[in-house]
C-alpha cells in the first residue's frame, strides 16, 4: 500500500480553537515577510445617507456541519431590505457569498453555510467575514472585518502559534510536534526570506490529525483506501494551510515538524510566486529544498542512483514519484550551488512573471536546458552523465496538483 500526499489548487484557511487544549498564546509581533494582510478600507460612501448601527454580529461553528453568521443592526434610512454574508479564509482566497434571511423587523440577519461534498474545509480553517446591507431607502453599507475560526468542539486540540506559523494538533498526537514546529519554522525564516520575492501575506496554519477517521470527517472519502492509496494530507491556499494525518509508523514527530510541515508551507509560497502546475520534479523538488533535515539523506540516495547508473533523465515530464522529490531537490542544489544562493527566487521571479519553468531555468544558466542537465549529471557523479533519450509515452494529462507517495524513511 502506498500513501498519497495530495495537494489542492484552491484556498481556505486551517484549524482549530474550540474545546481545544490552548498550550500557546499569539506572538504579539510578526515578521515582516509572513504578516497578516492588513484588511481593505470600507467603501468610499459607506452607508450613504443614513446612519447604520451595528447591535450584534455572531459566528458559530456547527463543525463538521458548517457554520452559521448572524448581525443585529438598523439604519436611520428604514428597514434593511437586503443583507448578505462574504468571507473568505485566507487573505488570497477568493470570496464566498450567502444571502441572510431578514426577520419582519428588519433588523436581525441570519445566514448559514452548510458542508456539501464539492464545498468542504477542514475544521480550524479561519473565517475572515463581513456584511453588505440596503436599507429600504437604497443605503448601502459594508461592516468592519471580523475573524473567527471553525471550530471542532467534538474533540480535544491543541494550538500554538508564533510569528512564523499557527500549530494545531488533536489530542492523540504526542504534544511536542507543537513546540518542534515552532523552532523548525523559525530557524527557516531567513531561508524562506531569501528565496521567494513574494510573500505570503498571510500566516499559514498546520492541522495535525491524530487519525485517518478525523480527518475523514470533514470531506467525506477523503483518507480512506482506494486503489491501493491513502490520503494522509492536503495543502491548499484556499486554507492557507496544510492538514496532515500523523502516523508513527510513516514519519516520526521530529520528521513531520522538520521536513513535512517546511515542505507543505513552501508549496504555500509556489502558490503565491507563480503556482504549482508543471513539472512535477521542478515543483516537489522546490518544495523538498525547504526541509530542515533531509537532504543529506537524500543526497546519499541520488548520487548513489547516478553512480549506478539509474539516475533519471529530467526532460519530457522528468521522473514521479520518489524520485521526483528526491532528484528535483538536488537539481535544485546544484543550481543554487553554480549560479548563485539566489538563483531559486531569481527562477521563481521568472516563473511568476510568465515563463515556463525550463524557459525561467535556461535564463538563469544562459543555455539550453539539456546542457544544463548533462552539468547536473556530471556534479552527482554519474557513470552516464550524458542525458538519455526518454522512453515515448502517450499523451496523458497530470492533475492540476503535485501528490507524493512517501515510504518510510530508513
Amino acid at each position: 500500500m502506498m500513501f498519497k500526499r495530495e495537494m489542492v489548487f484552491s484556498w481556505l484557511a486551517l484549524l482549530l480553537i474550540g474545546a481545544l487544549i490552548v498550550v500557546g498564546v499569539p506572538a504579539i509581533g510578526q515578521s515582516s515577510f509572513l504578516a497578516t494582510a492588513t484588511p481593505p478600507p470600507s467603501p468610499t460612501n459607506n452607508g450613504g445617507n443614513a446612519q447604520w448601527t451595528i447591535h450584534s454580529s455572531t459566528f458559530e461553528s456547527n463543525f463538521p456541519k458548517g457554520f452559521s453568521f448572524t448581525l443585529e443592526a438598523t439604519s436611520s434610512g428604514g428597514k434593511i431590505v437586503s443583507a448578505a454574508v462574504l468571507w473568505r479564509h485566507s487573505p488570497v482566497s477568493s470570496r464566498t457569498r450567502r444571502l441572510a434571511t431578514i426577520d419582519e423587523s428588519g433588523t436581525k440577519m441570519t445566514a448559514v453555510w452548510e458542508k456539501t461534498p464539492g464545498d468542504a474545509v477542514p475544521q480550524w480553517a479561519g473565517v475572515e467575514y463581513w456584511w453588505l446591507l440596503e436599507d429600504e431607502s437604497g443605503n448601502l453599507y459594508e461592516t468592519p472585518r471580523q475573524y473567527a475560526e471553525y471550530a471542532d468542539n467534538t474533540r480535544k486540540w491543541s494550538r500554538l502559534e508564533s510569528d512564523d506559523i499557527i500549530v494545531f494538533w488533536q489530542e492523540g498526537v504526542p504534544d511536542e510536534v507543537g513546540p518542534l514546529t515552532i523552532a523548525a519554522m523559525e530557524k527557516q525564516r531567513a531561508f524562506y526570506e531569501q528565496n521567494w520575492a513574494n510573500p505570503l501575506g498571510y500566516k499559514p496554519r498546520a492541522i495535525i490529525y491524530a487519525d485517518f477517521q478525523t480527518w475523514a470527517e470533514w470531506s467525506p472519502g477523503r483518507g480512506t483506501v482506494g486503489g491501493g492509496l491513502v490520503v494522509v494530507g492536503q495543502t491548499s491556499q484556499s486554507w492557507g494551510a496544510t492538514a496532515q494525518v500523523y502516523d508513527p509508523f510513516i514519519q516520526p514527530v521530529e520528521e513531520v515538524a522538520n521536513d513535512t510541515i517546511p515542505h507543505e508551507v513552501a508549496h504555500l509560497y509556489q502558490y503565491a510566486n507563480g503556482g504549482t502546475s508543471g513539472l512535477t520534479w521542478f515543483i516537489e523538488g522546490s518544495a523538498t529544498f525547504f526541509e530542515r533535515n533531509s537532504g543529506p539523506r537524500i543526497e546519499r540516495r541520488v548520487r548513489r542512483m547516478a553512480r549506478e547508473g539509474r539516475l533519471p533523465t529530467l526532460q519530457e515530464q522528468g521522473p514521479g514519484g520518489r524520485e521526483a522529490y528526491d532528484v528535483g531537490y538536488m537539481f535544485w542544489v546544484w543550481l543554487t550551488e553554480t549560479y548563485g544562493a539566489d538563483a531559486h527566487r531569481r527562477t521563481w521571479e521568472l516563473v511568476r512573471s510568465g515563463r515556463p519553468q525550463r524557459a525561467a531555468l535556461e535564463a538563469i544558466a544562459n543555455k539550453p536546458f539539456i546542457e544544463m542537465e548533462t552539468e547536473f549529471r556530471t556534479w552527482l557523479g554519474a557513470i552516464n552523465p550524458e542525458v538519455p533519450t526518454p522512453l515515448p509515452t502517450l499523451p496523458f494529462f497530470l492533475p492540476p496538483t503535485p501528490t507524493y507517495e512517501p515510504t518510510p524513511r530508513r
